[in-house]
């Protein structure tokens, strides 16, 4: 795709709507193809030989901010192999709310990067961003919105300039799915979403998140999170294979299994499929239980909406209780998409 014109601080902002998921950051904006890469990152390391040819493997995986220079995404996984080397955030911890900002600024520096390649002699790009968390860290936007705004210098091996973020917008995590069809990919309300009552069921890597919609208003009591996402079920096969080939496995290997239910050993598949099942019980179990919590039967729920990097895995027995859910298109980029339409329908409503 020919990607436009990148707007300076004399134009419009840059619209981006950004997902720092805990296991996938995704951002998107009106004209781009969207970036995603794995919400990891570690210390970079000399490399002494192909450094050329893995640079341009893994383009925009390398950023440099005030903590030093960083491997990110897909090129910190190659690379960063020992035990350690790698960050990421999982859950919550007391400390969660400084440490996680830290990280987030990090993926948001790495996604603009990303999406604005070949952006160098330190040009000023205003930015303004649409943003989530999970239900039950809302208390924490504040503080996100701190972190973010301001000049960003963003240090990558394929840009050099600087992100002024001029506004960020923080809302529950699942509303994006909520916005990504109550509102048009340009900003406006969605004449054919008819229901009244929506519900999104947002199954992420570490996190389940629901929230519930009544005609625009934001339902709380009828929203919230579980601490029990995809790892559950990730961190099982890991746990089976490493046991059973006595040799640690890569996470894409890992998720190739749970979405197969194949495993290639030696050369040959070996099927995986009833460890697989096993495996998905707890996650789907506590998320019919957090659905069954804030919902019951889900009698007054128009409509539920299935998304996340984890939606398909828990579809069909989800379907089983609560037939009106449906898993949406492209559920992974479902809630950037979500944040980017709200960003654009707020433009539309904003004084000239």
């Amino acid at each position: 795709m020919i990607k436009k014109p990148v707007t300076t601080s004399v134009g419009e902002p840059l619209v981006i709507g950004l997902d720092v998921g805990y296991g996938v950051t995704k951002a998107v904006t009106p004209d781009q193809e969207p970036v995603l890469f794995p919400s990891v990152c570690g210390k970079a390391r000399t490399l002494k030989f192909q450094a050329a040819e893995i640079t341009a493997k893994y383009p925009g995986d390398q950023i440099t901010d005030d903590e030093g220079d960083w491997y990110i995404g897909h090129l910190a996984q190659s690379q960063l192999t020992r035990p350690g080397d790698l960050i990421r955030l999982r859950g919550r911890s007391t400390d969660e709310n400084a440490i996680g900002n830290v990280f987030r600024v990090r993926m948001a520096r790495a996604a603009i990067g990303k999406l604005l390649p070949g952006t160098r002699n330190g040009d000023v790009v205003q930015v303004r961003i649409a943003t989530g968390l999970p239900v039950d860290h809302m208390a924490d936007a504040p503080d996100l919105k701190a972190a973010l705004l301001g000049r960003h210098p963003i240090k990558t091996d394929q840009s050099d300039f600087i992100a002024d973020i001029v506004e960020v917008m923080v809302m529950p995590q699942p509303y994006g799915t909520i916005y990504a069809n109550t509102l048009t990919a340009t900003g406006e309300v969605n004449d054919c979403h008819s229901f009244a009552r929506t519900g999104v069921c947002d199954v992420g890597t570490y996190t389940v998140d629901l929230a519930l919609d009544d005609d625009g208003e934001y339902v709380d009591a009828e929203s919230g999170s579980i601490e029990a996402g995809v790892y559950t079920a990730q961190d099982r096969i890991r746990e089976l294979l490493e046991t059973t080939y006595r040799q640690p496995m890569p996470l894409p290997v890992v998720e190739e299994v749970l979405k197969t239910g194949c495993f290639r050993a030696h050369g040959e598949v070996v099927d995986y499929r009833g460890e697989v099942r096993e495996a998905l019980e707890p996650l789907r179990a506590s998320t019919l239980s957090l659905m069954n919590d804030k919902w019951k039967a889900g009698t007054l729920v128009d409509v539920i909406y299935l998304s996340g990097g984890g939606a398909e895995l828990v579809e069909s027995v989800v379907k089983t209780t609560y037939p009106q859910a449906q898993l949406v298109q492209g559920a992974q980029l479902a809630n950037a998409r979500g944040y980017l339409q709200f960003a654009l329908f707020r433009a539309h409503r904003q004084p000239s």
